[in-house]
């Protein structure tokens, strides 16, 4: 694996939530959850045939979807935030993997820091480190990905782990992973996955 840049903890709205397909009016972009900035308040300039591309999709759908039936405002998508997850990191890193020459396989990785607007309390600060990672290759399934997890749990000392489907807007399919706590005596979760298909 290699780690990816992640050194931006200011986002655009369009790298954050538009470009994963998050639609605009969806509550994660309240201010009551999100870190909007004053200053800069917008991003100066946005992949515009990219961009094109993603209003297309929230808009009227493409690849397999019916999209979202509204319309997409470039007002929304330039609207700086302090980023929500390193996830905007992958959405770039597999724009640039999309523009190369010829297509190279990739196993990207990062821990870094997020940034959401929450009540504080003893499991929730408004700051907390995030990891991912983003294999890109021909033929994956589902089962490389559980796969690729378990082994991360197992380096981690976490052995005893259970997969279950779950809803996130812009994996398909996605999946929480839960492992047994011996003091709780339950299962928790420890962590959400997806197969994010571009």
């Amino acid at each position: 694996f290699t780690e990816m840049p992640t050194d931006n903890f200011v986002e655009s709205s369009f790298w954050n939530f538009d470009a994963l397909f998050q639609p605009q009016q969806h509550p994660a972009r309240d201010q009551h959850d999100t870190f909007f900035l004053q200053d800069p308040a917008e991003a100066p300039e946005l992949p515009a045939s990219y961009m094109a591309k993603v209003r297309k999709v929230h808009s009227h759908g493409g690849y397999g979807s019916q999209g979202y039936k509204y319309v997409w405002k470039v007002e929304e998508a330039r609207k700086n935030l302090l980023r929500t997850h390193t996830t905007s990191a992958s959405a770039r890193a597999l724009f640039h993997l999309a523009h190369q020459d010829k297509f190279t396989p990739v196993k990207y990785f990062s821990i870094d820091r997020v940034f959401r607007n929450e009540s504080l309390d003893a499991t929730h600060l408004a700051e907390f480190h995030q990891v991912e990672g983003v294999v890109a290759d021909r033929g994956l399934t589902l089962g490389h990905l559980m796969g690729i997890l378990r082994q991360f749990f197992t380096k981690l000392g976490i052995t005893k782990l259970r997969f279950k489907p779950a809803y996130n807007p812009y994996t398909e399919p996605s999946m929480e992973v839960f492992s047994y706590h011996e003091g709780l005596k339950k299962w928790v979760e420890v962590g959400n996955s997806g197969v994010f298909r571009p």
